[in-house]
């Protein structure tokens, strides 16, 4: 089911996967600077997506669908730290990631999510996260699997945290609990989930392009 959405998202899912900050990402030509620029926006898009995954929980209707984003949640929260260590790898400091203001791109994309949660179902609201969760471990399988990492890249790092086996099991995990959410919907209802999918999609080329642009 959910490949039928990336393929009703098309061109944008490609466009996603094979942006052109992934490829510079890929054959380590990416400036520092616009990575730099990705990992502090990132930081605002964890919090915001972090409020996401909270307001799951309220949209749940069983403990069973409240526990799934319980664990994502505290995922996130536990990785914050990780998150901050990795800025200081890659030379930013925790007041400059504090200081940074939000860049339109990821206001637009994480509001977008947020607006889904807060007007639709928990559905709705797993059809705008989606892209991201799957998304990232797409991306990280683009590189591998056509061996588009060069030797001592210095974005490795990146590469090797999304293409690991625990962020593609748990890709695979996000996958399995939206399609069972999705599994009774009436066909009107699955075309209001294929446009937020593909708007979630269209945000994450957008927060690419904010990397490259410095926007």
């Amino acid at each position: 089911m959910t490949q039928n959405l990336i393929k009703k998202s098309q061109p944008y899912w490609d466009d996603y996967i094979k942006h052109e900050f992934v490829q510079k990402l890929a054959s380590g030509t990416l400036e520092l600077k616009n990575f730099q620029h990705y990992l502090m926006q990132d930081y605002i898009y964890l919090f915001h997506y972090s409020r996401a995954f909270a307001l799951a929980m309220y949209k749940s209707d069983t403990f069973e669908q409240m526990e799934f984003s319980r664990q994502a949640l505290n995922s996130i929260l536990d990785e914050i730290q990780l998150h901050i260590s990795y800025c200081k790898e890659f030379g930013i400091d925790e007041k400059s990631i504090y200081e940074q203001k939000e860049s339109t791109a990821c206001i637009a994309y994480t509001r977008f999510v947020l607006d889904c949660g807060l007007n639709g179902d928990l559905t709705q609201l797993y059809a705008g996260l989606i892209p991201c969760f799957v998304g990232y471990a797409k991306v990280a399988d683009y590189i591998t699997s056509n061996n588009l990492s060069v030797q001592n890249n210095p974005y490795q790092s990146w590469i090797d945290m999304y293409s690991s086996k625990e962020y593609q099991e748990a890709a695979k995990e996000a996958t399995s609990f939206f399609e069972k959410l999705c599994e009774d919907l009436s066909q009107k209802q699955m075309e209001k989930i294929e446009d937020i999918f593909t708007t979630a999609t269209r945000m994450e080329i957008s927060f690419w392009q904010m990397g490259l642009d410095l926007s």
